[in-house]
């Protein structure tokens, strides 16, 4: 019998429990201590559903490992609930303090039991303990607003095509996030994954120019419900990025199941792995407001874990050079958030700003974001002037009007550097685009967002006649780069002779 740390958890106030500001659950239990997970040592806990509802669990853990480091990315704890396996949590986090936020399931109003063991055989072979230093649960109840997207968030098994659990040091999921579209009576919720990175699909020095990240974000399971909130249609992303009917199973008081079944992030819903988890629904991504990696800057950790994946699996670039297409350090690269909207000209009908439905393709807007720094007169682009590596195009080509990207520069990347930011309309596309806003910024030496980074609202158009036009400018004086915002304008590009001499 392994030896365990006990402890009961009971709400505030005795038994009144309380609401949560951002609405996604109210607390029902809260518990502080240092706890040491490792073989025959574990951690048990018992919490109250005051309703029916959905449980949701935040474990604040750390462990001896370094995601950065061969054999030691992380440390694997099992999850039980009333003795019976629930999931699992992999603690990619190292030695400082993580917050893992996992949905247990529906569960009924009553007492339940939770127990966290460390998994000796699935952690990292240099990996032998692991400490929680708290938990917190919240009860998501059937009457609130967010029920519905809780009940359709699906259960995922982890990937086992090298390794029986290679989520545990490579493409490990970090967040869960979800759309919603509301048509006729009819609402649709669509699912995504973010991994720390994807083995295969677009090359890792693309994936900066493409999508500005080397994490993988993929949508995951998309489900159609009528105005009483059943199920009309359900599909998920499958291999190939084929939309596949789901015909899976449900589990964890109704969860759909499905399982990380390639190497670049796509699904399947018959189960051959043994380690699961159910990450809850964390944010809501609006598309037409903002590009999919908003989620990294609500969970900039994200920045992190990738970046210390790459330092493990790809050999950097040190240092970096602005003209090459090698992966390089993070802290190299401009980040940029934009988006682009075809517009109509005199020969073509005007092509839709928003066509229906999830995940559209719009490859007929199509946009350079190219930036040049002060007392120069060479432009940075970020798909290095529409680079194409065999089927890969560097710029970004869908499926969003707004995206992200990023702009590599030698050595380290600071705002003040630069002088302007402009967008140039690239071939194949449609001949006449509006590009709207701008976010740029850089990380700092902690690899975390630095703020406040360069903002504008600014407006352009481009066309075949006038390709390029300024987005953001520094002041004379070259300062300000961090606080200067262009109030909302719209401007036709001029013609730019700089030449282009010159990755996703």
């Amino acid at each position: 019998m392994n030896s365990q740390a006990e402890v009961q958890i009971t709400g505030f106030s005795g038994r009144v429990w309380e609401r949560d500001l951002l609405d996604c659950g109210y607390r029902i239990a809260l518990h502080k201590a240092e706890v040491e997970l490792s073989p025959g040592n574990g951690f048990r806990f018992t919490f109250s559903m005051p309703e029916d509802g959905f449980a949701e669990l935040d474990l604040l853990a750390r462990s001896d490992s370094d995601w950065a480091a061969t054999d030691r990315e992380s440390a694997f704890v099992r999850l039980y609930l009333n003795e019976a396996y629930n999931q699992d949590v992999i603690l990619y986090y190292g030695s400082s303090q993580g917050v893992y936020t996992r949905l247990l399931g529906y569960l009924k109003e009553g007492d339940y039991e939770v127990y966290a063991e460390f998994r000796e055989l699935e952690s990292a072979p240099l990996v032998s303990r692991a400490w929680i230093d708290g938990v917190e649960m919240r009860c998501v109840a059937d009457s609130s607003p967010r029920s519905l997207i809780y009940r359709h968030t699906p259960l995922l098994y982890g990937r086992n095509l090298a390794h029986p659990y290679e989520n545990r040091f490579t493409d490990t999921p970090l967040v869960l996030f979800y759309s919603v579209e509301e048509n006729e009576g009819k609402t649709v919720i669509e699912y995504q994954m973010m991994y720390s990175h994807e083995d295969e699909g677009t090359p890792a020095p693309l994936l900066m120019s493409k999508w500005g990240r080397t994490t993988d974000i993929e949508w995951m399971y998309r489900v159609e419900l009528d105005a009483g909130g059943n199920v009309l249609d359900a599909v998920f992303q499958g291999a190939h990025h084929i939309t596949t009917a789901f015909n899976g199973n449900y589990d964890l008081g109704g969860h759909p199941v499905l399982q990380s079944a390639t190497t670049n992030g796509n699904f399947k819903d018959d189960i051959s792995s043994d380690y699961r988890f159910m990450l809850p629904p964390a944010f809501q991504w609006k598309p037409e407001e903002e590009p999919r990696e908003a989620v990294m800057s609500r969970f900039p950790f994200a920045y992190q874990v990738t970046g210390w994946e790459m330092e493990r699996q790809q050999e950097l670039e040190m240092p970096s050079n602005a003209s090459s297409i090698m992966l390089a350090h993070q802290r190299s690269y401009v980040f940029i958030q934009t988006s682009k909207r075809p517009l109509r000209d005199s020969s073509s009908e005007l092509s839709p700003a928003s066509k229906p439905g999830f995940n559209r393709r719009e490859e007929d807007a199509c946009v350079d974001i190219e930036l040049r720094l002060h007392g120069s007169e060479q432009w940075y682009s970020s798909c290095y002037h529409d680079l194409r590596l065999g089927d890969f195009r560097a710029a970004y080509e869908g499926a969003e009007s707004h995206f992200s990207t990023t702009i590599k520069l030698s050595g380290e990347a600071v705002l003040e550097d630069i002088a302007e930011i402009r967008a140039v309309l690239l071939e194949g596309g449609a001949d006449s685009m509006e590009v709207a806003g701008l976010y740029a910024f850089t990380l700092n030496e902690e690899n975390l967002p630095q703020f406040p980074g360069i903002r504008t609202d600014r407006v352009i158009e481009l066309t075949r006649h006038h390709p390029a036009g300024i987005l953001w400018a520094a002041d004379k004086n070259g300062a300000g780069a961090g606080d200067h915002t262009v109030n909302r304008t719209v401007n036709h590009a001029v013609d730019d002779p700089t030449s282009q001499d010159g990755e996703s």
